[in-house]
């Protein structure tokens, strides 16, 4: 759709000449404010946890579950989240989400404990919630077809600055305070965001329906039940009928989810919207994108610190780069989409970062700045380039009344992904790590000081001043090589995971993009099934011609 006015639409469904929000764009930026917010938090205490490990007693479990926290409530409530906001006023749920927001970082920062640590991040998680699909909501809401993908494109774009700056941000705070300016930083950000929120108008599905309550419970469970046992598994030991119940807790509440949802009047999560292949196509290829990218991070942070001796914002800096790459490749992102078609650009933006992967996996100590840095941005030249695409496919298959789900649904399957691979990546890299360390040490310290390797590289630092400068060098420089060796492996994983999700889009992402949103029929004002309508561009240039439709 074209338009001649800054102001006005060519025309809505009934051929009516529409008025377009003056306001749109400034309503995006407090959108993609309030998304920097919740996507810095991802990755802004990476730089803080060998400051956290060596100041609290942090093991790598504990660092695991300061990042996971966050990320297994925002996962476990984002669809219930999303429902609340689209029955009763997104603009309104985003405000208590940022104020929810606000009072985890206090706690965060005057934490003194890794559990109340813990406890901040999952306060933190739980205003997220209720800020990241309200966002996303009023993108779709406020814009109309023919502009909302250069909208998502922006709102991506601003979350992968999000996620780049933290490590740079948190690394300079912290050299000039302590680990506890990861948590005070957000306070002047949040405050912006809710005066902006005046400049936003409330909007919500009009059908005025109930929340699908036990569709929420069955949800929220499973989902936290699966992440627990994963994160758990490895320090209680995946036999234990502590993880076993666990896992099996998740299967069957996951179950019952998709069973309540079936039958339910109005459902959380309508089903059918996963008869889309491209929505549910996008769906899972974000979550491999996310499983691998945090977890990067996460260990690259701490590589760079403990092993290499890089100070918290020399580490930081070394990351930031991956943020102007994301940055250059959403700008780019909607021309190559247009020429070239959904499916080609997320299995080469996917492929991209599974190359990026497979080459880290070769990391060794002595690498150079240029060396990390190149790969770095190659990894965010590849998510950059493939994840507007795929938002937009997800938020053009649902109906803008049901904006908050899709929305939920985008988002579940980033921070699902993000919490995955940590717990999975973590997992395997921390046992890998303590086999490793318990091969090359044994023999050379004595066993407690095996130990306390075991627990962790932060751990041994924090705790080297006891020992003699002899041990402490010894056990530190096998404790290194242990980590290397196993999250080389940790790399490996991550890129066979990116490339089952260019196998994934090659099958299921379509050639061509819909130029039109998805709607409801008329009936459908009262019954909340949607409708499956494929509206959809000229073949790109480059498509083949026995390339068919999506579905």
């Amino acid at each position: 759709m074209s338009s001649q006015s800054a102001t006005l639409n060519t025309s809505d469904t009934d051929g009516k000449a529409v008025a377009r929000d003056p306001r749109r764009w400034l309503i995006l930026a407090v959108m993609s404010l309030g998304t920097l917010i919740v996507f810095l938090d991802l990755t802004v205490v990476n730089t803080a946890l060998p400051s956290i490990a060596s100041d609290l007693g942090a093991s790598n479990s504990d660092l695991q579950w300061v990042v996971d926290s966050y990320v297994l409530v925002l996962a476990g409530l984002l669809m219930l989240a999303g429902s609340i906001g689209d029955r009763y006023g997104r603009k309104r749920w985003m405000t208590a989400g940022l104020l929810f927001f606000a009072l985890g970082s206090v706690v965060g920062g005057l934490a003194t404990s890794v559990e109340t640590l813990i406890l901040a991040r999952a306060i933190q998680g739980l205003g997220a919630a209720f800020v990241l699909p309200a966002t996303l909501s009023i993108v779709t809401n406020t814009f109309d077809r023919d502009e909302r993908g250069k909208a998502i494109a922006i709102w991506t774009a601003v979350g992968g600055i999000g996620i780049g700056f933290g490590p740079a941000i948190g690394g300079y705070l912290i050299d000039r305070w302590d680990w506890s300016a990861a948590f005070w930083i957000h306070i002047p950000v949040i405050a912006v965001a809710l005066v902006g929120q005046t400049v936003v108008k409330e909007s919500r599905d009009p059908r005025h329906v109930g929340l699908d309550v036990p569709g929420a419970v069955t949800a929220t469970l499973g989902i936290s039940a699966l992440v627990f046992a994963i994160i758990q598994g490895n320090e209680a030991g995946w036999t234990s009928p502590l993880i076993i119940s666990s896992f099996t807790a998740a299967a069957i509440l996951l179950a019952a989810f998709v069973r309540i949802e079936q039958r339910a009047k109005y459902p959380m999560l309508p089903l059918k919207f996963f008869r889309n292949r491209d929505f549910t196509g996008s769906v899972l290829v974000i979550g491999m994108m996310f499983f691998a990218g945090p977890a990067t991070f996460f260990f690259l942070t701490q590589f760079f610190q403990l092993v290499q001796g890089r100070d918290p914002f020399e580490a930081g800096l070394l990351i930031l780069p991956n943020a102007a790459a994301i940055v250059f490749a959403s700008a780019l992102a909607p021309t190559v989409t247009k020429r070239f078609g959904p499916k080609r650009t997320v299995m080469f933006s996917v492929a991209t970062m599974a190359l990026a992967a497979a080459l880290f996996a070769g990391i060794e100590s002595d690498w150079s700045s240029l060396h990390e840095i190149g790969l770095i941005m190659l990894f965010g030249f590849g998510f950059g380039l493939g994840m507007p695409a795929l938002t937009d496919s997800i938020m053009a298959a649902v109906p803008v009344e049901d904006a908050g789900v899709g929305s939920a649904v985008n988002d579940v399957s980033r921070e699902l992904g993000s919490a995955l691979g940590i717990a999975v990546l973590g997992s395997f890299i921390s046992a890998l790590y303590r086999s490793n360390v318990d091969d090359v040490l044994t023999g050379q310290v004595d066993g407690d000081v095996v130990e306390m390797a075991q627990e962790g590289l932060g751990v041994l630092a924090g705790q080297s001043a006891t020992l003699t400068p002899d041990v402490a060098q010894t056990a530190f420089a096998g404790a290194s090589s242990a980590f290397i060796d196993a999250m080389n492996s940790g790399f490996w994983l991550s890129a066979a995971v990116l490339a089952s999700g260019v196998v994934i889009a090659a099958v299921m992402l379509p050639n061509k993009a819909r130029v039109v949103q998805v709607e409801r029929t008329p009936d459908e004002a009262e019954d909340p099934i949607v409708r499956i309508d494929i509206v959809q561009q000229p073949e790109p240039a480059l498509v083949s011609a026995g390339d068919g439709p999506p579905n």
